[in-house]
């Protein structure tokens, strides 16, 4: 049974798409465009609920015809991406590359590419925005809903009909508090996973609920209300919201006041029905699906960083790709006349041939052999960034007094009191995975008897996580600080920048930053600097002697730079990249002055990237800005 058209629904999808899309290509600074997602999953929840009501209420509701709309809408095009996607990744990635994304496909033809990519990294990080098929977590997340929710409400409507929609509530309530708390303690995987997006999906589930007991009244303020509130978030949120929790009733918000509201009777519903607001939103979907692996082979396939112009023309591809998806592929298919019964069985045997793909991508460790053979003058390169990423982690710990700690409980503390009654009072290492390098790089080259770590990657004192080790070490330091003799505090440089824009520092300036080109003018971020300075003065005033050690110089080449240019290419800092870290150094000179402390500057460690980044027979980095083990040695000895 089919729903009245809403064309300014396919408004408000153009919106979200078109927010997505800038936000992946990077061609205009939208930081919170991810938000469309958000749009999206009210929207898709909002639609399927009104049908279901429908034909519940008519007495024609079928699961099995449920499923067969899904399979119609979304397996065709999305089986034709896969294909075509992966004829080029076999084409053009290096091995691991292509593990990775064999990996990947797997999860995607088990609709469970969220729990993969929540998993394994961030969304905002820059080793995903390599990754052609990181956008299917949404679908993942929606098909999973799927499963779930017909059932449960056809049950409902049967059982419970009156308490239903506080049922929902109480559901979608019930995971917003999960999406809150998780932005808090686990804000990576909590950004992919499904219970923390569910609430996003039962928002437009209620919205449709209301619509369905009633006629629907529009609202030309409150429909103005909810596209304002949509906006700003593509605007005000970042990488930095912590997501999706709270900060995401902000677009889900007005992303319900728009279904609710915005109609023909006003100013908001009839601009989003606007012939060319709509024919974008007709062609939302496959836009979505093609728009990233066009962004990431491109990423992948160029050797600096591809420019904006680069990138508008491949956003101007993907909506050319993704009408001729929707005319050629969609429409026939959800509008022919071809039995659900042969849909189903077409898409399993396009599902399996792509399973196959992605079991011999596994199973060949990314083509690895035959690479190999058809670029050796690479594969040696490859070898040596393989070596400096092998091992790149704190070890287990062996039981003696050289040990790492990520959290500091009773045990923990019990174990430090032993070692300090054996050893003498400890060496610190204080940071985060900049900490995590120092204190390996000591343990493997020094003789110091009790080598405390208390580092963790992504824990910065300033920014007070409450899963971090820090607090719970500065009360530990004021209860018994006879247990400790000297903190060395260092953490990463890049996270003590500002942006010219004044938005936050982080790695991402350099491995989003064209490989050669000269650096924006950055700033430092002197706040957080005092929030340090604050933090290591509760050690000091326990009587704990602390040195602040300048941040090292970070490189940030790309594995693909090196294996374009070969190990005897001579790798260059970008212009003003020196500079900006001397310039935090500065800063924390002058803090650690004014507050006392002891100060490491950052040329004491005498880095030359001619010599100190790599050796044909050796790579000193794993990553953009992490020692390699070998690294660890070199710099450790120094």
């Amino acid at each position: 049974m089919s729903l009245p058209y809403r064309p300014e629904i396919d408004g408000l999808r153009a919106i979200a798409v078109t927010a997505v899309i800038l936000f992946h290509g990077g061609v205009v600074p939208l930081a919170g465009g991810y938000a469309g997602v958000d749009v999206f999953f009210v929207l898709s929840g909002y639609l399927i609920t009104a049908i279901l009501l429908r034909e519940i209420e008519g007495g024609t509701y079928s699961i099995l015809r449920f499923y067969e709309r899904r399979a119609r809408r979304i397996l065709p095009a999305l089986a034709v991406m896969l294909a075509a996607v992966s004829l080029v990744a076999w084409a053009v990635m290096i091995p691991p590359q292509l593990d990775e994304y064999s990996e990947s496909l797997l999860a995607v033809l088990l609709f469970v590419s969220n729990l993969l990519f929540g998993a394994n990294s961030g969304y905002f990080s820059p080793a995903l925005e390599e990754a052609p098929l990181l956008h299917t977590w949404s679908l993942a997340v929606e098909e999973q809903f799927y499963l779930l929710f017909p059932p449960l409400l056809a049950l409902g409507m049967r059982r419970f009909r009156r308490a239903l929609p506080f049922v929902l509530a109480a559901m979608a309530l019930a995971s917003l508090g999960l999406a809150e708390w998780g932005s808090r303690a686990a804000a990576q995987a909590n950004f992919f996973f499904s219970l923390s997006r569910f609430w996003e999906l039962l928002a437009g589930v209620l919205a449709a609920y209301w619509l369905h007991r009633g006629p629907r009244r529009q609202s030309g303020a409150l429909a103005g209300l909810g596209l304002g509130l949509i906006l700003a978030a593509f605007v005000l949120h970042g990488a930095e919201t912590r997501y999706p929790g709270l900060a995401a009733l902000v677009p889900v918000g007005g992303a319900v006041l728009l279904v609710l509201h915005a109609g023909p009777g006003n100013v908001v519903g009839r601009a989003l029905a606007l012939r060319p607001m709509v024919a974008v939103g007709l062609i939302s979907y496959s836009a979505y699906l093609w728009h990233q692996p066009l962004f990431a082979f491109a990423r992948i396939l160029s050797p600096t960083l591809p420019s904006a112009g680069v990138m508008a023309g491949l956003s101007g591809l993907s909506f050319l790709l993704a009408w001729a998806s929707w005319a050629w592929i969609e429409q026939p298919f959800r509008r022919g006349r071809l039995p659900g019964r042969r849909i189903f069985t077409g898409a399993g045997a396009a599902l399996a041939g792509l399973a196959v793909v992605a079991a011999s991508g596994l199973a060949t460790r990314g083509n690895d052999a035959l690479w190999r053979r058809l670029h050796p003058e690479r594969a040696a390169m490859l070898d040596l960034i393989a070596e400096a990423r092998a091992g790149a982690t704190l070890p287990a710990d062996d039981g003696s007094c050289r040990f790492n700690l990520t959290r500091i409980d009773a045990a923990a503390e019990a174990r430090i009191a032993a070692c300090a009654a054996r050893h003498g009072p400890a060496a610190v290492v204080l940071g985060d995975s900049h900490g995590i390098d120092l204190f390996e790089a000591l343990r493997r080259t020094g003789d110091t008897p009790f080598l405390l770590g208390v580092t963790d990657g992504g824990c910065r004192p300033a920014e007070a996580e409450a899963a971090c080790p820090f607090g719970d070490f500065a009360a530990l330091a004021r209860k018994a600080p006879r247990l400790f003799a000297h903190v060395l505090f260092v953490q990463s440089g890049a996270y003590l920048l500002r942006t010219p824009d004044g938005g936050a520092g982080s790695r991402q300036i350099f491995a989003r930053a064209s490989d050669l080109a000269p650096l924006p003018a950055l700033g430092v971020d002197r706040p957080m600097i005092d929030r340090i300075g604050d933090y290591l003065a509760r050690i000091e005033a326990a009587g704990v002697q602390v040195t602040w050690l300048g941040p090292r110089i970070e490189p940030h080449v790309s594995p693909d730079r090196l294996l374009h240019g070969g190990c005897r290419a001579a790798q260059r800092l970008r212009p003003g990249q020196a500079e900006a870290f001397a310039r935090v150094d500065a800063e924390i000179a002058r803090e650690a002055a004014e507050r006392d402390f002891g100060h490491v500057p950052q040329r004491a460690l005498g880095f030359d990237m001619a010599r100190d980044f790599m050796s044909c027979e050796r790579l000193y980095w794993s990553d953009g800005d992490h020692w390699s083990p070998a690294g660890e040695l070199r710099f450790g000895r120094r």
